[in-house]
């Protein structure tokens, strides 16, 4: 054990304190200092990580331990939360006990590496800072790390140190010189990036100084997928929407900036690493990549650790309600069962929940309000303490058929449906049950209906048999299937009309209906909710949509306008589009196309079609220019 150490100073690298320790002994061969450290000649320096560092813990005393310098004094924290449990435990321990051949090839340094650095770099205003306050500049371990060109705690751009491996013994450990730093403030980074460059250099420091132990390449994963699914990025099932996801990272970050980062994504990769990093693949994701797939997803790294557990569900933490009416647990969280899928259309997610008492109901989500997890959008199964309840209300006798359905909370055909499949025909097929003043009274519906048309006849004798047919809807359809001759025979005569056929001015009403539908039109344009334009939604609005669809040919002013309206229904995707993109800048001025996307109801492969007038229209919006539309 030696007697005397440079203690590192704050984030130096056990690297940088062995460079001074040799300085300050005053050895001329390295081969000593290493022999002192770490009781052999034959150590190989590496600037980042290190190697057998038990034995130099050992030998400097009980003031060291491995897992403090390993966690203090190198880059392996870098690493360390994006590596699998069990490569993360072995690595250690080859550190700790190994010559550490190999280290930077297992931990994706080699093969995966992005942004390398070659020599030791330096913030010049730390270094400065240290002269004043130590009277010596030191090695950084956080400057070391690749893809980190600005230091992170003033924002000063990152210089090389002119002695490293290429110009000096491979055995050297090589200490900062005040006299070779260079204290010029010379910026080469482009303006243009400098925010985001300065961000990932933050969040990298957190994860040299944050105690992520714990965490692990599997439970990063969960927590991608999780805000993934939140942000409507994943499938119900957290399949993740690699597309979609794509196209975001590439308007979040631009094309220049990820190929500065040396991080540039070819979507028809299926081993990108986007692809890579948010599915569980044995590969290694550098990470930088890592920090820039965090910043889009949380932008506080912090938060985005700190609920490393949380797990998102459209529904709420379980259990959940059992809405089963007749149940002593009603309106009790009990239900464990729960299912999501996806709605077919509108890809929101449905909820499926099963109680033990047999009752199954489902609704969409995601629920919004305290009020939502009371909602019932569909019964599944209502479970055999339901029916058993409801066959007992049946054999008693006593209930009409709408108080029975508010009892039971269904509808009132359900009721019938279970009368029937239980064979109890508490309510014959030909048979309704009405309730007055609390009472049950059963009534012939085909001579209630009856006689409800032969008083509107008698009450207005001049009516004719369409007028009479209009004024009872419900009885016309019901005894035209029950007792059709019945009804014919009792409706008035029809009224035969003269053969005589007026002539139509064609020419006048062409610019009727023509003046007609251009207001129509306008109309149609403003609405709220916006309607495609096709002859048959603007000839329905003006109340003209027969006359469209027989005679057409007889109305060419009406026809050629017709034809320069109507929209196809990429057209109408593009109008959609430019409307919720006019109403997002007058709201916040922020447009992202996976919002208009998703809002317009596009699918993926439509929008792809029309994206290009799309941004168009967004860049003509910014520039305040004129919009032209495209001939395509």
């Amino acid at each position: 054990m030696i007697h005397f150490f440079t203690d590192p100073y704050k984030d130096e690298l056990i690297y940088s304190a062995i460079a001074r320790y040799h300085y300050y002994t005053g050895n001329i061969d390295y081969k000593d200092t290493l022999e002192e450290l770490f009781g052999k000649r034959s150590i190989v320096p590496s600037l980042e990580i290190g190697s057998n560092i038990d034995i130099l813990a050992k030998n400097l005393g009980n003031k060291y331990t491995a897992e403090n310098i390993m966690k203090n004094h190198t880059i392996f924290p870098f690493y360390s939360p994006f590596l699998p449990k069990d490569r993360k435990k072995k690595l250690l321990e080859e550190i700790k006990y190994q010559d550490g051949g190999g280290i930077y090839t297992k931990l994706g340094m080699v093969a995966g590496s992005i942004c390398k650095k070659k020599g030791i770099y330096y913030c010049s205003s730390c270094a400065k800072e240290e002269i004043q306050d130590y009277g010596e500049p030191y090695i950084h371990r956080e400057h070391q790390l690749q893809g980190v060109f600005i230091c992170p705690h003033d924002g000063t751009e990152l210089k090389k140190y002119p002695l490293d491996k290429s110009n000096s013994s491979r055995i050297e450990y090589i200490r900062l010189d005040q006299k070779l730093l260079d204290f010029r403030n010379v910026t080469l980074i482009d303006d243009r990036y400098y925010d985001k460059l300065y961000k990932i250099s933050k969040d990298a420091y957190y994860l040299i100084k944050a105690n992520l132990e714990n965490i692990s390449r599997e439970k990063i994963l969960d927590r991608y997928r999780n805000i993934l699914y939140k942000r409507d990025l994943t499938t119900s099932s957290k399949r993740i929407k690699q597309r979609e996801l794509y196209e975001e990272i590439i308007s979040f970050y631009n094309k220049e900036f990820l190929e500065l980062m040396e991080s540039n994504i070819d979507n028809d990769d299926e081993y990108n690493w986007l692809r890579v990093v948010t599915r569980n693949l044995k590969r290694t994701v550098h990470p930088i990549r890592h920090l820039l797939l965090i910043n889009f997803l949380q932008e506080d790294i912090e938060k985005f650790f700190k609920d490393i557990n949380e797990e998102y569900s459209p529904f709420g933490e379980g259990p959940w309600l059992c809405l089963n009416k007749v149940t002593n647990h009603y309106n009790q969280n009990v239900v464990n069962n729960l299912k999501i899928t996806e709605d077919y259309k509108t890809r929101l997610p449905v909820g499926t929940f099963t109680c033990k008492c047999g009752f199954a109901y489902s609704r969409k989500g995601p629920d919004k309000t305290e009020d939502d997890k009371y909602k019932i959008g569909r019964i599944k199964e209502f479970g055999e303490v339901w029916e058993n309840k409801l066959k007992g209300y049946l054999k008693e006798g006593k209930y009409g058929l709408r108080e029975l359905a508010r009892l039971m909370n269904c509808d009132s055909k359900t009721v019938i449906k279970f009368d029937r499949l239980f064979k109890i025909n508490y309510f014959s097929c030909s048979w309704k049950l009405e309730e007055k003043d609390g009472k049950v009274m059963e009534c012939d519906m085909t001579d209630k209906y009856k006689k409800s048309i032969l008083k509107t006849i008698e009450i207005n004798p001049t009516l004719s048999r369409t007028q009479i047919r209009e004024m009872c809807k419900k009885e016309y359809i019901y005894l035209y299937r029950k007792d059709k001759e019945w009804l014919f025979n009792t409706l008035p005569q029809k009224i035969k009309k003269d053969n005589f056929i007026s002539k139509v001015d064609w020419d006048k009403r062409d610019k009727k209906i023509l003046s007609l539908i251009k207001d129509k039109y306008k109309e149609l344009l403003n609405k709220e909710v916006a309607i495609r334009i096709t002859k048959s939604s603007i000839g329905k609005a003006a109340g003209v949509l027969a006359t469209l669809e027989k005679n057409i040919k007889k109305l060419p002013e009406t026809e050629e306008y017709l034809n320069k309206i109507i929209e196809t229904i990429q057209e109408f995707q593009i109008r959609r589009c430019k409307r919720i993109i006019d109403h997002k800048l007058e709201s916040d001025g922020s447009i992202k196309l996976w919002q208009i996307q998703r809002i317009a109801g596009i699918r993926t492969k439509d929008f792809e079609k029309t994206k290009e007038q799309i941004l168009k229209y967004i860049n003509m919006k910014n520039s305040g220019g004129e919009y032209e539309e495209s001939s395509s």
